[in-house]
């Protein structure tokens, strides 16, 4: 009675890991957030699966009561997401819930997440980080975790999307200087992978100009002299 969550390529399929791809391969089913975008996953890796589940944020108590049933059975299962490692800021808490309260084995595989391989590259303090998830929309969340992320001795992490980008810096600059030091880098880990860096007013011209494509991963950092550090990295 085992289910792994499995990491999947964040965006180059290489990245895959060679103990993901055998554990895609000897599994019984997968419970995937995409059922179109898993199966091309699964093509590019030349693994058919019998079984497919669709698991995403409008599943409901009696989905999740279908996929305990077929682990109870003694079939092994492992959950996929679009793209990363899943249940970061993506559908599955409540079903992994589930599965470690009926004490099944639960098997989390290492391997791509955008967070961390953002982090790694953004230069800045890997030390001490915290992750806050999507960017709030509304203006007294966005004030509040603008106050969190000040008052943090670390690097900040959190998602946006594309077509939030630029109103998102906007209200960095309302809050920032703006001479913050920013980093951009876009199609991480892709063909047209592309760094930016220069100052927050700068790369406010910048995406003003310019139309941004995939999700973003937006690092604040914190140095000795108290100078913030914005770092954007697109997926």
């Amino acid at each position: 009675m085992t289910f792994y969550i499995i990491p999947s390529p964040i965006g180059n399929l290489d990245d895959i890991t060679i103990r993901a791809k055998k554990i895609l391969k000897d599994i019984d089913f997968l419970v995937v957030e995409n059922k179109k975008v898993t199966s091309k996953l699964l093509s590019a890796l030349d693994i058919k699966k019998k079984k497919i589940i669709t698991y995403n944020d409008t599943s409901s108590a009696k989905d999740r009561t279908k996929i305990i049933e077929l682990i109870k059975k003694g079939l092994t299962g492992g959950l996929v997401s679009d793209s990363g490692t899943p249940l970061i800021s993506d559908p599955g808490f409540k079903l992994i819930s589930e599965i470690i309260k009926n004490d099944f084995r639960l098997i989390s595989l290492p391997g791509p997440t955008s967070v961390i391989t953002a982090l790694a590259g953004s230069g800045l303090s890997t030390d001490n980080f915290q992750f806050l998830g999507f960017f709030p929309r509304k203006k007294i969340e966005q004030s509040k975790i603008l106050k969190k992320i000040k008052m943090y001795e670390g690097t900040s992490i959190f998602f946006e999307s594309p077509k939030r980008l630029l109103a998102t810096l906007e209200v960095m600059q309302a809050n920032l200087n703006n001479q913050t030091k920013i980093c951009v880098a876009k199609e991480l880990t892709k063909i047209h992978e592309e760094i930016k860096r220069g100052s927050l007013i700068e790369l406010l011209s910048f995406y003003s100009e310019k139309k941004v494509k995939g999700e973003c991963v937006i690092l604040i950092g914190k140095d000795d002299e108290n100078v913030y550090f914005l770092s954007l990295i697109h997926i």
